[in-house]
């Protein structure tokens, strides 16, 4: 990560560097544009270019700002993700099912114990073995945990968001019935009417119904309730 020294020196060194050039054509034009004073302003600028292409480079390494509120909640939920991996993944090539109102989703490691040995490899995104956990349907390391619609789509209007309990590591569990049941009784208690935790049928899989977002503070209710869900599942794995 680039330090404070580090910004100033490229940041000022960039901005003397482009005042050296527009001194340098200015000079030229001043004493007229012959092939001496074109050959001397060529010469201070190549001098100085190196420091602005430096300058150009770290103002397109900064952090774009979100622009409208579907930008900030997409990156509210990433940064969630980021957050929380390697015990969930941000889904790639999401395979949304026919009819289906979901466009992306994250999945969940098949046994969550595993969790601190991917932390310990410091396994991140850069990881050659980063995109085979989060591959959608490879029914063998990770499996759905998070279905949502898009990010715009939230903004515009009430949706649904759907978590899934089928990994193997909760199947096996013989109590899973009962752990379901009790993660939707706690969502509709912390949540108190915002959001609407609902089984579906007799699956392992949570409903949950949601307001459209409608500003920054609605997004921060979102992003704490995908991290509460995510905290009961925790607990119980």
């Amino acid at each position: 990560m680039m330090d404070k020294m580090d910004r100033d020196e490229k940041l000022w060194g960039g901005i003397f560097g482009i005042i050296a050039i527009l001194a340098a054509l200015t000079e030229m034009f001043i004493n007229g544009v012959t092939a001496s004073s074109i050959a001397g302003a060529i010469k201070d600028i190549s001098g100085t270019l190196v420091v602005v292409v430096l300058l150009v480079t770290f103002l397109k390494s900064l952090p774009r700002k979100p622009k409208n509120l579907s930008e900030i909640l997409e990156q509210a939920v990433e940064d969630w993700g980021n957050d929380n991996s390697p015990l969930i993944f941000k889904t790639e090539n999401y395979v949304a099912a026919q009819n289906s109102a979901y466009t992306q989703g994250f999945v969940l490691l098949q046994n969550p114990r595993n969790y601190v040995s991917l932390a310990n490899s410091k396994m991140d995104k850069d990881n050659a073995d980063w995109k085979r956990y989060a591959q959608y349907g490879n029914g063998k390391l990770t499996g759905k945990f998070l279905d949502m619609p898009g990010y715009r789509t939230m903004t515009q209007d009430g949706f649904d968001v759907l978590f899934v309990m089928e990994q193997s590591h909760f199947k096996n569990m013989p109590e899973i019935d009962s752990i379901v049941k009790d993660i939707v009784a706690a969502i509709n208690s912390r949540c108190d009417g915002q959001v609407l935790a609902e089984r579906v049928g007799a699956s392992y899989k949570i409903r949950l119904a949601c307001k459209r977002i409608e500003s920054v503070q609605d997004v921060e209710a979102f992003v704490d309730t995908l991290d509460f869900v995510l905290s009961l599942v925790k607990v119980v794995a």
